[in-house]
């Protein structure tokens, strides 16, 4: 329990008889004097009592390792992502009771001092002797951002029926957490043909995020990678219309790239699930193209 305190190496009990005795120490100031200084043992106390927030935030290792994963894989994370964040509306109600209390408090308080100074000392005190049990060491929920913000585009492509000479691979980057335990944090599927030219190796779906005018805004592109850019499909891909997306070839003799992406002009920067499967079944008829 002494490691979870933010302040000072003192033991839970050491704290809580100092606090006690600060406490204490306000009530008696507060029967002599007026003013901030009665209340100055109160946020010692607290400096004592501070706890860190609870978070299972996994601390990363900074490694980067992309691995093909199972389409159970992606569907566990969207489960996981959607009972942390039912989790964090729970946890909303209760904190928002407590602030409703405080506030009640301190109400009652600045309405009982026409009454008494008794009264408004006492509810004051309530009001502030419970912030520490009320709202230190919370718990927070985190949830990667990123993430949750690219997941429903790659569900819904996921979802997409795709013919038998095609398959969709998911890949996942992981880091590792303390304990060496696998932490996902970002995804991209492989679209490929079962049969496929030599100099082809597939067809990347990958998401960056764009800061939209109401926010942050998932942006799914497709990066088509071959090998080198003298064969058969980067020659054909590279000139690849399609309407209102863009095609930007580039490369070298390893590796040849060809992006296409959806324009970012007006509300372009942001792809929603519809574009997404769009962006998928273009993909699909470019390299059907290439049979």
């Amino acid at each position: 329990m002494d490691n979870q305190f933010r302040y000072t190496k003192l033991g839970l009990y050491p704290r809580l008889v100092l606090a006690a005795a600060l406490y204490a120490l306000a009530v008696v100031l507060q029967m002599s004097l007026r003013g901030f200084l009665a209340f100055l043992p109160v946020f010692i106390a607290w400096f004592f009592l501070a706890l860190k927030p609870i978070s299972n935030k996994p601390k990363d290792q900074g490694l980067e390792e992309w691995r093909a994963v199972s389409a159970a894989e992606i569907d566990r994370i969207a489960d996981s992502i959607q009972a942390a964040k039912r989790l964090r509306l729970r946890l909303a109600g209760p904190a928002v009771l407590s602030v409703l209390a405080l506030v009640a408090c301190v109400i009652v308080a600045f309405v009982s001092s026409a009454l008494s100074d008794i009264l408004f000392y006492a509810f004051i005190d309530v009001a502030l002797f419970s912030v520490p049990g009320l709202f230190f060491g919370k718990l927070k929920v985190f949830t990667p951002a990123d993430m949750e913000l690219k997941l429903p585009g790659f569900l819904a492509i996921m979802s997409e029926p795709l013919a038998k000479d095609y398959l969709l691979t998911p890949y996942l980057r992981f880091d590792k957490d303390e304990e060496g335990l696998d932490v996902p944090e970002d995804m991209r599927f492989m679209l490929e043909p079962v049969r496929k030219p030599a100099d082809l190796i597939g067809v990347q779906l990958q998401a960056a995020i764009n800061n939209g005018a109401n926010g942050r805004v998932p942006y799914m592109y497709a990066v088509v990678l071959t090998r080198g850019t003298a064969g058969l499909s980067y020659r054909a891909l590279k000139n690849l219309s399609v309407g209102k997306y863009t095609v930007e070839a580039g490369g070298d003799e390893q590796y040849g790239t060809i992006v296409v992406r959806q324009n970012t002009g007006g509300t372009g920067y942001h792809t929603t699930p519809n574009h997404c499967v769009r962006l998928l079944s273009l993909m699909v008829k470019a390299l059907e193209a290439l049979r």
